[in-house]
């Protein structure tokens, strides 16, 4: 049975949705935790896991627009596999509209901004970059959104109009972080982060969908997701990454408490 949805531009998602940082290897918890995800999630071993995701109700995939995962998707898909797929861009590639092009001839149905890329054009005093950049993925006739680790990014670009139909929130302010790969011991996750990122999930009137709401594993589902749920609107949801070595169910886990959150205060 699906999970609850909320419609961005057209595109019924499911308000838990499974994110890609741990299928692509980052852990934000160290070398070790790396590395096991990486040997974890071999082809078939990623392919289960969608299928899961897919058993468990939830229809969408937000995944790095890069070789892995359009081969992931291709192979799925191929199988059978239904789940949707919003491409982050993946800031190795430089040419963000280049990138997120080929997903879109790869069947995307969604795509956003990396969060990491947003944030480093902020500092660099060129967020008319990120506009005109959105403008230029409107040629895709797709939702396009979004990330950011600072939440008054998000308020910005709503306030100036932005070409933009949802927003990725993340909890944390993980300020080393603008999507480098290998990152290692110098980020920081900040419970004084979470309120003001959820605040502003509250504030935008379009759909956000909140992520790294478990601390990259450093919170139990239990605790967590009552507190976002309770703060984000109904048109939002959570992005959640899931490694089966912590859970073997862990899909069915995740949406069955999504399943009693929403049920709670739809």
């Amino acid at each position: 049975m699906l999970l609850p949805t909320t419609n961005i531009r057209g595109v019924e998602v499911t308000r838990l949705v499974v994110g890609g940082n741990p299928i692509s290897g980052f852990s934000h918890q160290g070398s070790d935790r790396t590395k096991a995800m990486l040997d974890c999630f071999t082809m078939e071993n990623t392919k289960k896991l969608l299928r899961d995701c897919e058993a468990a109700g939830i229809n969408t995939f937000f995944g790095r627009a890069d070789n892995f995962v359009m081969r992931l998707l291709y192979e799925h898909r191929n199988e059978g596999g239904t789940i949707q797929w919003f491409a982050q861009s993946a800031p190795e590639r430089k040419d963000t509209y280049q990138n997120l092009a080929q997903c879109r001839r790869f069947g995307a149905n969604g795509m956003y901004i990396h969060g990491g890329e947003v944030g480093r054009l902020f500092e660099e005093g060129k967020p008319e970059e990120i506009k005109a950049m959105l403008a230029r993925l409107q040629d895709f006739d797709c939702p396009v959104g979004i990330a950011a680790h600072d939440p008054q990014q998000i308020e910005y670009a709503e306030a100036q109009g932005w070409p933009v139909d949802f927003y990725m929130v993340c909890v944390y302010n993980v300020t080393s972080y603008h999507g480098k790969l290998g990152v290692e011991g110098d980020e920081m996750f900040i419970d004084a982060h979470r309120q003001p990122a959820l605040d502003t999930c509250g504030k935008v009137a379009k759909p956000c969908f909140a992520y790294k709401i478990l601390g990259a594993g450093r919170k139990h589902p239990r605790d967590s997701f009552p507190e976002v749920f309770a703060a984000i609107k109904p048109t939002d949801g959570v992005c959640v990454g899931m490694f089966p070595e912590d859970d073997p169910d862990i899909a069915r886990t995740n949406a069955e408490l999504v399943r009693e959150l929403t049920a709670a205060r739809p």
